[in-house]
């Protein structure tokens, strides 16, 4: 224990920078409260949609990258056990917009997870290019733009590449 500093044992109480005392207790209890309720919303049948949605979108967001695979399927009405398959390098040729993404995909290097292998970094840039790719050719009304690679890689990294592409074709043709 370092000299001058008080050190209060069994309160909960602790620092949280601006020198205010905040309840540990108190800090986990909203989280275990929100996650009730969103495991009793998707346990529902059907599942209360309305729910997950206020979760989602209040303080804590849906909480951990579990919690996202679940809900987020069900919030855009994705059938998990119907997904796309793995993007073929095909998807590549001719693309009218392969250029534009690949010039911001090999940009986007800070988005991904500190710590992580350049190497892993590289296939998740790969799949990136494919997963964009292969919505804007299976769905010709959308256009590319510049940023969406960033809404694309938040996907990709939480549920992964053939989920990515079913919840990306939703949402970009219902939700952007």
């Amino acid at each position: 224990m370092k000299k001058g500093k008080k050190h209060q044992q069994g309160t909960g109480a602790r620092e949280n920078g601006n020198g205010n005392a905040q309840r540990h207790g108190e800090h986990e209890s909203w989280k275990k409260l929100k996650l009730v309720e969103i495991h009793q919303a998707l346990n529902c049948d059907p599942v209360d949609i309305e729910t997950l949605r206020r979760a989602a979108i209040s303080k804590g967001g849906l909480l951990t990258d579990e919690i996202r695979r679940k809900v987020w399927p069900k919030l855009l009405s994705v059938n998990v056990y119907n997904l796309p398959a793995k993007p073929t390098k095909d998807v590549r040729e001719n693309h009218k917009d392969f250029n534009q993404v690949l010039l911001d995909v090999r940009r986007s290097m800070k988005r991904f997870p500190r710590g992580m292998r350049v190497d892993e970094k590289q296939v998740l840039q790969e799949q990136l290019i494919d997963i964009i790719l292969v919505v804007l050719q299976k769905n010709p009304a959308l256009h590319y733009y510049q940023g969406y690679h960033d809404i694309v890689v938040t996907f990709l990294l939480v549920v992964g590449e053939r989920m990515a592409i079913a919840i990306l074709e939703t949402l970009s043709n219902h939700h952007l």
